[in-house]
């Protein structure tokens, strides 16, 4: 996310932000407002029911904090980390590369935690915190794939309908559509808090070369200034969609997150219930992972087995012997 005044975003950014003015950082950007990305996760994830679903405590601690740094919202403090934001992908393999590094850093992280423990009944999880948290981390890179990406737009020009990319369990650069990129962010004393090297000023222009438009190096084609689509205000967030009336790139976006975020759940649910050992209910375990204040005991029960009635010690059916 560009780091240009809008609601929702944390008075702590902002001063930090402008303190790293003059000191070159990672070449990533923010993403989403963090209110942005809680009404995603919000809309995307299924409340809880009898049978299944995430309940409060589990939304709060996948939704997360910017200033704790973990979930969803933390991310935005893990600047450095690419798969968090798929930031400065120039091509489809630089895109599989993010969702590549973010699916095997998160979900290890969500399957290790989720894991039954407490013996003989399997009440806990090994480190539920630690595996909804994770599992934050995973959604905001998810969505903002769909913001610092142009997916939408390529699928929009081609009139048809965007769909949800193919990146996770795995990525093929092959099945992603050719032009796929996400846009150049650098946070440098010269570029400035919009993240991008400014271009030449227009032919006979007396403007320094300083003020000229934003102009992403090679092999990029745009600047994450010019694509993101974080906020309903930013440049391409606010353009409207043709074909869609009434409906802008930042509402089409967080659509898209939204849908995708809900089919990432169902996967890492199934994930999860089916990575536990013999004797453990894994649809029990994927309920205590997203329910967080329902724990249940998870062991399978072992059914008790009938034996035949006895009679004088002999099992049924033979005979009793003769009286001594």
């Amino acid at each position: 996310m560009t780091l240009l005044p809008r609601p929702g975003l944390s008075a702590i950014v902002t001063v930090a932000a402008a303190a790293l003015l003059s000191v070159s950082m990672p070449p990533n950007a923010l993403a989403f407002a963090p209110d942005i990305h809680g009404s995603i996760l919000r809309a995307a994830l299924p409340p809880a029911t009898a049978d299944g679903g995430v309940d409060e405590p589990a939304l709060t601690e996948i939704t997360g904090s910017l200033l704790t740094g973990t979930g969803n919202e933390g991310s935005d403090l893990f600047q450095g980390d690419a798969f968090r934001h798929f930031d400065n992908a120039a091509r489809p393999a630089d895109v599989c590369d993010r969702a590549r590094d973010a699916w095997n850093f998160f979900v290890p992280a969500v399957i290790a935690g989720a894991q039954p423990a407490g013996p003989p009944d399997f009440r806990t999880t090994a480190n539920g915190f630690g595996a909804r948290s994770a599992f934050g981390g995973l959604t905001h890179a998810l969505a903002d794939f769909y913001s610092h990406s142009n997916w939408a737009e390529l699928a929009v020009t081609a009139n048809r309908a965007p769909g949800l990319a193919p990146l996770f369990p795995t990525c093929d650069p092959a099945a992603l559509p050719a032009g796929l990129h996400t846009g150049f962010f650098e946070l440098t004393a010269a570029n400035g808090l919009d993240g991008c090297p400014s271009g030449p000023p227009p032919a006979g222009s007396s403007v320094p070369p300083s003020e000229g438009p934003p102009t992403p190096p090679a092999p990029f084609d745009e600047c994450h200034l010019t694509l993101n689509k974080d906020d309903p205000g930013t440049l391409r967030g606010r353009e409207p969609v043709p074909g869609y009336p009434g409906t802008t790139y930042h509402q089409l976006a967080v659509q898209l997150a939204v849908e995708h975020t809900t089919a990432l759940y169902q996967e890492v649910r199934g994930l999860v219930a089916g990575s536990v050992p013999a004797g453990v209910d894994g649809e029990c375990v994927a309920d205590n992972l997203f329910r967080a204040a329902q724990f249940a005991p998870c062991a399978v029960s072992t059914p008790t087995s009938v034996l035949p009635e006895q009679v004088s010690g002999q099992p049924v059916g033979i005979a009793p012997g003769p009286p001594a």
